[in-house]
């Protein structure tokens, strides 16, 4: 019975990227076919020419999808099904038609066998969902109920966002000038995993429309694609089923709380702050030399919720180091408090909320706080303290070609606040390499779960020195606030920082295979190595490397952005499957250390 629900629980994990990714290929095609244009400089044929290299990549990803479905069933024993065989061999039929040059695609035969591939690929992705449906709601009436983990389908969201919205990038009307595949991918990837690294300059290149879907995209990958469907879904009056209860409990990480509240949460707080936000900018910013005056009520909304979501996006063309945003120190500041509300988590003003709401009712409040939230504000302030001091000391006193004085203190101040968002006052190359190297790790530590922060997470972080100084002091348990410490937190933040810190070396190591003219450069492995660790803890701040890079080398930094936003550790939960603690234990033996 465990073996038969085990190979159920590895074929629902295949199955959805299986749905999403036959979804997209449909929806591409039909794109194409909407866009022909006539010749070959028109700049319709060269959208065509770049959604039909996507087309093949969700093609090829898709009969990757549906061959290791197939070979998950023949390890556990089992003869595929007859669908799985008609799919499998039409995955491969496709995979290797796609294979073959597309100059002849719209107006010869390969094009029509194109276009059938896309129809069949798309009609097997209906099936699977119409059976899945069927087979869950029978689950569902016998007491069982099956659906696909948090990590799964929060990971797969995420992509199919970025497919779509690289795709209504790559259209003439969202660009100024055409722009490649990898570029659209790179800068929609970007926005959705709330990192802002750019291979373009986003506020020369994008048209106005391209920059609303920019901004749906950090908006939309901020809280993520499910809390924003079921927030809109509480917006119409729907109850939430349990079983949707339950997946948004493990995509925030939220156990034992109302996820009706922590939804309503998550909207109050980000609608008031952004509206507060923007609406300070607006004013603020009037007058200020080098921002459109009739554009700035568009350019407030933009950056509030920008500096809220943490994204570090502007449509400045040197960011926040241009000239009259610089010295706005007002303006840089009503940034900073919406960086700060947006960082410190949502679970955190679950608890204030509630406070609020049970004194305005006269009821009993506990005096004591949640450990979480107690943990969150002392390591917030904790962090922001210690890095001010230091990068103010750096700036101040390690030679660079960055110029010092009073005004690093407060460059300091913000970079520590924006250690998860990514604004730079300033060319973050001017500064020395230990000043770089010192802000690799605050982006590393990064801001709170359930925010709009990245990196381990701040608490995490301090979780493994708590246990480090546990195992020195000779202490049985990790200890704070009159609490012991689950042991399995400990072991996961534990996990967490490791993986991090494997995956951001080897990664590292690849790009500067990849990229030899950077490898070259004296300081290139620092560079390189601060925008890998810019990448994944979703901050970015860069020195001038994403630009340069070839487009293998940006669609690896665009799935670490992805893997950043999901987290490493719920990342691999994806392929491992915990297991269940064994009833016997083996006897416990030592091995030497020193």
């Amino acid at each position: 019975m465990a073996f038969s629900s085990q190979r159920e629980r590895h074929n629902r994990v295949l199955e959805l990227p299986e749905i999403i990714s036959g979804a997209l290929v449909l929806f591409v095609l039909l794109w194409i076919v909407f866009f022909q244009g006539g010749g070959e400089d028109d700049p319709q044929q060269r959208f065509i020419r770049g959604t039909y290299v996507m087309l093949s990549g969700l093609v090829w990803f898709n009969a990757a999808a549906v061959l290791a479905h197939f070979v998950r069933e023949l390890v556990f024993r089992r003869l595929p099904g007859r669908l799985l065989w008609v799919q499998m061999a039409f995955a491969a039929a496709s995979a290797a038609l796609f294979a073959l040059p597309y100059a002849g695609y719209v107006h010869s035969w390969l094009g029509w066998a194109h276009a059938g591939c896309c129809l069949g690929i798309g009609g097997f992705a209906a099936i699977r969902g119409y059976l899945h449906r069927r087979a869950r709601r029978h689950s569902i009436v016998r007491g069982r109920a099956t659906w696909w983990s948090p990590a799964v389908t929060f990971f797969t969201y995420m992509l199919a966002l970025v497919f779509v919205s690289t795709l209504v990038m790559l259209t003439p009307g969202a660009t100024h000038h055409p722009i490649s595949l990898t570029q659209a991918l790179f800068s929609c990837a970007s926005a959705t995993s709330i990192t802002g690294l750019d291979c373009v300059n986003m506020a020369q290149t994008f048209t106005t429309a391209g920059k609303v879907v920019l901004l749906i995209d950090i908006q939309v990958g901020a809280v993520g694609v499910m809390t924003f469907t079921y927030m809109v879904l509480l917006m119409l009056g729907r109850r939430l089923a349990v079983r949707d209860s339950m997946t948004m409990s493990g995509v925030l990480d939220q156990q034992g709380v109302n996820i009706g509240s922590l939804l309503k949460t998550v909207f109050s707080v980000t609608v008031a702050t952004e509206l507060v936000g923007a609406a300070f900018l607006y004013y603020l910013w009037q007058g200020t030399p080098g921002i459109p005056q009739e554009h700035l009520l568009g350019y407030a909304v933009f950056h509030a919720v920008s500096a809220f979501c943490n994204a570090g996006i502007t449509l400045f063309p040197d960011g926040m180091s241009h000239l009259g945003v610089q010295g706005n120190f007002g303006a840089q500041g009503v940034m900073i408090v919406m960086m700060l509300v947006g960082t410190l988590g949502f679970g955190v003003y679950l608890e204030i909320l509630e406070r609020i709401r049970a004194h305005l009712h006269r009821r009993r409040i506990p005096r004591r706080w949640s450990t979480h939230s107690w943990f969150v504000l002392r390591v917030t302030v904790t962090v922001l303290l210690a890095g001010t001091v230091v990068l103010s000391l750096l700036g101040m006193l390690e030679p660079s070609s960055h110029a010092g004085g009073l005004y690093s203190v407060w460059e300091a101040f913000w970079n520590s606040v924006s250690r998860s968002a990514g604004f730079n006052l300033s060319d973050m190359d001017t500064f020395g390499p230990v000043y770089k190297t010192f802000l690799c790790l605050m982006m590393f530590v990064g801001g709170n779960p359930a925010g709009t922060g990245g990196g381990v997470y701040a608490p995490v972080f301090c979780l493994c020195l708590l246990e480090v100084w546990r195992v020195l002091r000779g202490q049985h348990d990790v200890e704070m606030h009159g609490r012991r410490i689950a042991r399995g937190t400990v072991e996961r933040a534990m996990a967490t920082v490791v993986l991090s810190i494997f995956w951001i070396v080897a990664t590292t190591m690849l790009l500067l295979l990849l990229e030899p003219g950077i490898a070259k450069d004296p300081q290139g492995a620092l560079r390189m190595l601060f925008l890998e660790v810019s990448a994944y803890t979703t901050t970015g701040f860069d020195l001038g490397v994403a630009p340069h890079l070839s487009p293998v080398s940006r669609c690896i930094v665009a799935l670490n952005m992805l893997f950043g936003r999901v987290g490493m550790f719920t990342f691999m939960l994806i392929f491992i499957k915990q297991k269940d603690p064994a009833p016997l234990r083996y006897p416990e033996t030592r091995l030497p250390l020193n």
